[in-house]
């Protein structure tokens, strides 16, 4: 009768522990990252080879859990939480280029029809005012633009920083947990088990992750291309860092046992790799799109307007401020060379970043994206429409950061506060005289070289046939003799160019003078006006608006591409979570067939103890 009782005590004993199991499920069926348990129950080895069993007893609580499907959880997560900042950054920037109102496109056409309006009546003093507010609001909106996008770089370099926080916070306590782990007696608790997985889960949105779990239980973390930051009991830390190569930006540096270095290339997933993506691929890229638009205008209607002459009969000056290329020095250079910029060629400037780095006996200047360079001994090295001038001496291994356009959107201004100051002249012009009596016209004249110091002299074009010319100056000496006569052939002399139609006679007189006076001459301004519409950028392809239309187009296609990618790499999350979650997820249906299971298991041992007790008690009573 001792077999009945305390086979039946140990199967009530069992069905207990069992019961107790499926509480602990079903209170923690809403617990983020609980792992549901199943109790595994084994038959006693029995007394003697014949003699009967001796109960059941419980084997383990093993954790319905899978490292394969917990893993790719934590991969598929850390990617779709990169995707998804990307996206994120992306969207904001989109927004603010793409807006209709707030965008370039609006303010330069309005400034182009100032200009219209301007060479319609070029001695107007309201339209001359009307083009200077135009022009200012036009640079306030490059300003606009310009700063939200060094907004964008400097909230991305505060969450570069909380990330690094954050990723450091979760790391110490996967530390105190392999402590905990390793101090528990009897195997790990299944709910520290779960406390590091939700850690691991929680880390893997940060940063992309791998693990090896260690013979004492104990699990190891790497980052990167392998980087320890958690080694059983030990956490290394990350910090960051001033970019040498351009202080406005961010790096991620590793504290690790033998000492620090730089990993931020190689940080991949989760809110970390995304922001670092954002920041050194979208974003740079837009603000240099930006700025060379801002610089192509500047620097083409400053040519333009340099060769007009004002209300004043001055040559014109500069109308835009704008800015030479931006050369960064590397904090780590040892050498003491300064290098300048200068723009050749705004047709020919790109968008890229570019790296100057000296070897010790030459300079190459190269685009980040490998697609061009160029390599010599200095002082000068021009590539994509800008030079470069190297002064005083570089030390092996010094490098510069240069970005033709990058500084122009900040930098664009009017330059120009007086409204007379507005050159909308041509500075020369031309007449035939009265006493002419062949058919030759000659045309109203061009400026060539505004810098010719004799520009402005009066020139007089006389013909001595039908088929030659001398150039005489205004008092009558020849300055170039017999030159040869050709319908329509331009004559360029004197920083300046005409031409002849018709058939001239000999004794035929026509004048190139300076346009003192000429307040009421728009050529100037007509020429200015035909830069809205002229190839300009891209090798002379693309107009300003079609410049900044590919700008836009190019964000906002990645952008979507960026949206779409985020919401791939969610269904595909949430598909590997789904089957995470019925492997060990909980499922209260399945937890109440489970507890009405042990607890007719609980109440048939009960039963069979109360027989046993009965027949005991016969027993008893017999004797």
């Amino acid at each position: 009768m001792a077999d009945i009782s305390s086979n039946a005590l140990s199967g009530l004993l069992a069905q207990q522990r069992a019961l107790a199991t499926v509480g602990q499920n079903i209170a923690n069926a809403t617990t983020e990252g609980y792992t549901r348990q199943r109790i595994e129950l084994s038959a006693r080895p029995p007394v003697g080879r014949l003699g009967p069993g001796n109960g059941v007893e419980v084997a383990t609580v093993r954790r319905q859990y899978d490292a394969f499907l917990t893993s790719q959880l934590r991969e598929t997560r850390s990617l779709q939480q990169q995707l998804e900042t990307f996206n994120f950054q992306a969207g904001l920037l989109d927004d603010v280029l793409a807006d209709p109102q707030g965008g370039i496109t609006p303010a330069l056409q309005a400034f182009y029809s100032a200009v219209q309006e301007l060479s319609d009546d070029p001695a107007s003093g309201s339209a001359r005012v009307a083009l200077l507010n135009e022009g200012e609001a036009l640079a306030s909106r490059f300003h606009y633009l310009e700063s939200r996008m060094r907004d964008q770089a400097r909230f991305g370099n505060q969450r570069i920083e909380d990330q690094v926080n954050e990723i450091n916070a979760l790391a110490s306590s996967l530390v105190d947990i392999n402590i905990r782990i390793q101090g528990a007696t009897g195997g790990a608790p299944a709910e520290l088990l779960d406390q590091r997985d939700q850690a691991l889960l929680a880390l893997s949105e940060h940063v992309a992750v791998s693990t090896i779990e260690n013979a004492n239980g104990m699990l190891s973390v790497f980052i990167g291309t392998g980087q320890s930051l958690v080694d059983n009991a030990n956490a290394f830390t990350l910090g960051t860092a001033q970019d040498p190569r351009d202080a406005t930006q961010l790096r991620v540096v590793y504290n690790g046992a033998n000492g620090t270095g730089d990993i931020t290339d190689n940080i991949t997933g989760g809110e970390l790799g995304g922001m670092l993506d954002y920041q050194r691929t979208l974003l740079p890229e837009a603000r240099n799109s930006l700025g060379r638009v801002a610089l192509a205008i500047a620097e083409t209607f400053n040519d333009q307007h340099r060769e007009g002459m004002d209300l004043s009969d001055a040559l014109g000056g500069d109308f835009f401020t704008t800015a030479a290329p931006q050369v960064a020095v590397n904090a780590n250079n040892t050498g003491a060379a300064t290098v300048t910029g200068l723009l050749t060629d705004i047709s020919s400037v790109t968008v890229q970043d570019y790296e100057l780095t000296f070897d010790g006996a030459n300079f190459t200047l190269a685009r980040e994206d490998g697609a061009s360079s160029v390599t010599a001994a200095g002082p000068t090295l021009t590539l994509d429409g800008f030079s470069l001038t190297v002064a005083g001496a570089a030390a092996a291994g010094d490098s510069f950061l240069v970005r033709p356009a990058r500084a122009a959107a900040q930098a664009i201004g009017v330059a120009v506060s007086d409204p007379n100051a507005i050159a909308a002249a041509v500075p020369v012009r031309t007449e035939a005289a009265l006493g002419n009596t062949g058919s030759g016209a000659i045309s109203a004249g061009e400026v060539l070289d505004v810098t010719d110091a004799n520009l402005l002299d009066t020139v007089q074009v006389r013909f001595n046939s039908g088929t030659d010319f001398d150039l005489l100056d205004a008092n009558g000496a020849v300055l170039a003799a017999a030159q040869p006569y050709t319908p329509g052939a331009d004559i360029d002399f004197n920083g300046w160019r005409v031409d002849i139609q018709g058939a001239p006679r000999a004794g035929d007189t026509f004048t190139v003078r300076s346009n003192q006076g000429g307040i009421a001459d728009n050529r100037n301004m007509l020429l200015l006006g035909d830069l809205q519409s002229s190839g300009i950028l891209d090798g002379g392809s693309s107009t300003y608006q079609e410049a900044y239309s590919t700008m836009v187009g190019s964000v906002g296609a990645q952008t979507r591409q960026a949206r779409v990618n985020a919401d791939a790499q969610q269904v595909l999350f949430d598909s590997v979570q789904a089957r995470r979650d019925s492997l060990s997820g909980v499922n209260l249906d399945e937890e109440a067939a489970y507890l009405i299971f042990h607890q007719q298991a609980y109440q048939a041992s009960a039963r069979a103890i109360a027989t046993a007790d009965t027949v005991f008690q016969a027993l008893l009573s017999a004797v």
